[in-house]
C-alpha cells in the first residue's frame, strides 16, 4: 500500500513537472543518455554456468513473496521493446508462452507475444532489473549486457522486489545466465546452452 501511494505521489509530481516548458530540456535528455552510455552493468551479474533444477517463471511467480530469493527460467520479451533505454530494466516471459516466431514465423515483432492469451501473459511476465548498492536501477540499458537480447532464454537468480495479484512481479537480479534463441524448427534451442 505504501509503495502504491509513493508511486502515485511521484507520478503526480512528474506530470506536473512535464507541463513546465524548459529551454534546457533537450540538453537534459542528452546528458541522461550520455550517462546511460558510460555506466555499465558489472560482469559479476552474469554467469556462464547454467543453474540446474530450475523452475519456470510462472511456477515461481504464483507463490513468491516480496523479499524472497527466486530462481527461474524465462525468455527476454513480453513487449515490443522489452528493454528500457536508460535503466537496466527489461521484461521476461515464461518459457511456456509462445512468442509469435514459434507459432507462424512471419511476425515482425515476435517478442511482444501478441498471439498469446492476455491472462497467460499476466501470469507469466516479470520485470527484471539490475540495481546499484542503493537499490535503484543502474542507469544504463540491459540490452546487450552479458549477451542479453530479445527472445533469448535466461535463468534469473534474484530477489523479489515487489509483486501483486494484478500481474506485477519485479525481481532484482543478482546473476543471470543467458542462453540462445529457439526457432520454429527447434523450439527448445538455447534453453540449455547459448
Amino acid at each position: 500500500m505504501m509503495l502504491r501511494t509513493t508511486f502515485f505521489a511521484c507520478l503526480v509530481v512528474c506530470l506536473a513537472a512535464c507541463d513546465k516548458q524548459d529551454d534546457n530540456s533537450g540538453q537534459s535528455n542528452k546528458v541522461t543518455e550520455a550517462v546511460a552510455k558510460t555506466v555499465s552493468i558489472p560482469n559479476t551479474h552474469f554467469t556462464t554456468t547454467r543453474p540446474t533444477d530450475v523452475k519456470d517463471l510462472a511456477d515461481v511467480k504464483k507463490d513468491a513473496k516480496a523479499g524472497e530469493e527466486v530462481l527461474f527460467l524465462a525468455r527476454v520479451g513480453g513487449k515490443a521493446e522489452p528493454f528500457i533505454a536508460t535503466q537496466a530494466i527489461f521484461m521476461a516471459a515464461d518459457p511456456k508462452l509462445k512468442s509469435c516466431e514459434l507459432l507462424c514465423g512471419t511476425c515482425s515483432v515476435p517478442q511482444d507475444y501478441c498471439c498469446e492469451d492476455p491472462d497467460a501473459l499476466k501470469a507469466g511476465l516479470a520485470t527484471i532489473q539490475f540495481v546499484d548498492p542503493d537499490g535503484r536501477p543502474i542507469k544504463t540499458t540491459a540490452k546487450g549486457a552479458g549477451g542479453l537480447e530479445s527472445l533469448k532464454f535466461i535463468v534469473v537468480d534474484g530477489k523479489v522486489r515487489d509483486r501483486n495479484d494484478e500481474g506485477l512481479f519485479i525481481v532484482d537480479a543478482e546473476t543471470i545466465w543467458v542462453g540462445g534463441k529457439p526457432s520454429m524448427e527447434e523450439p527448445l534451442a538455447g534453453m540449455m546452452s547459448p
